[in-house]
């Protein structure tokens, strides 16, 4: 995949050597906000399990707010399937011997990633979709994604209107952003970090991202139907993050059972908040209760390939 000045957009691709073939795939969309974030984010105790149980996993860059659009993002998400669906499985026959199973797709996503995987399944075929703590109902504007935030990290962070010279690092020219790391505690925030923290705070998030207010292209639940493959959300009971919460989360459960998705559970995680999964501690030393979490959603997909790969 490329951008719209040619340059190249990378996905990384992952598997185990010497388990079974044909082999499903795992997309996996990295959380960010659609400001920030790369595949470099995509916890590797969860790539690791999800290699184990034989899949290929992609984890798909996308092009990032705001010298594009969310819709662009979406678009670049779709891609990234197609691709995967098409291209990926000539590539790996001819240059590693590996056969996938390209009916055989699974997606998940954490944060706007996984609102990402929801997109999927409302436009592609999928045997199932895991969303960890997904951005959700941008389309209503009621809902908290639209109202300043007191909730940390947002609301510790000082108001900030870019300079040009900060502008210029936020829209560089010649290259739409596909990567960028998240702000790291106890580092000075780079321009995009800081401008991504005062918008959120601000609730500017939906008319940054989405500049011409046709949020509900961001909305994947504004596209549901009984056409739509098995969903897990895999929720923090006590995630503040705005359009993540648990209350957002059970409201997504009701109306995609509603609209008769085959099947529909919602995990909820006792206590813990946005990106609980994300410590790269969480299913290497730590594997307690987060990390159980994550195995369900990781299992919910590896439940529903029809070829079990154990």
């Amino acid at each position: 995949m490329a951008d719209d000045y040619g340059n190249a957009m990378y996905a990384r691709v992952s598997w185990s050597k010497g388990s079974p073939s044909p082999k499903p795939i795992a997309l996996i969309y990295h959380g960010g906000g659609l400001l920030v974030g790369s595949s470099e984010m995509i916890p590797k105790p969860q790539t690791e399990y999800l290699c184990s149980k034989g899949f290929v996993v992609v984890a798909p860059n996308y092009r990032l707010v705001p010298q594009v659009s969310g819709k662009e993002a979406f678009a670049d998400a779709v891609h990234a399937y197609d691709w995967a669906t098409t291209e990926l499985p000539k590539l790996m026959q001819a240059g590693q011997g590996v056969e996938l199973d390209a009916a055989q797709v699974v997606a998940m996503g954490h944060s706007s990633g996984g609102t990402l995987a929801m997109h999927i399944a409302s436009c592609r075929s999928l045997k199932a979709a895991t969303a960890f703590y997904p951005s959700l109902f941008l389309a209503d504007t009621t809902t908290s994604m639209h109202k300043p935030t007191s909730a940390p990290p947002f609301g510790f962070m000082p108001d900030y209107t870019p300079t040009e010279t900060d502008l210029a690092s936020i829209r560089p020219a010649g290259i739409q952003v596909s990567e960028f790391p998240l702000a790291i505690p106890g580092t000075i925030p780079q321009p995009r970090n800081k401008w991504q923290m005062h918008i959120i705070k601000h609730g500017e998030w939906p008319q940054k991202a989405q500049p011409d207010g046709d949020y509900a292209a961001l909305d994947p639940l504004t596209r549901l139907s009984a056409q739509w493959p098995p969903v897990m959300v895999v929720q923090g009971e006590a995630d503040d993050v705005p359009g993540s919460s648990l209350d957002l989360a059970q409201r997504a459960e009701r109306e995609m059972t509603a609209a008769g998705v085959k099947e529909v559970v919602l995990e909820v995680v006792p206590g813990e908040k946005h990106m609980f999964d994300l410590p790269p501690t969480v299913g290497s030393s730590d594997v307690g209760p987060k990390w159980m979490a994550v195995v369900k959603g990781l299992e919910w997909l590896v439940s529903h390939v029809s070829v079990k790969v154990d």
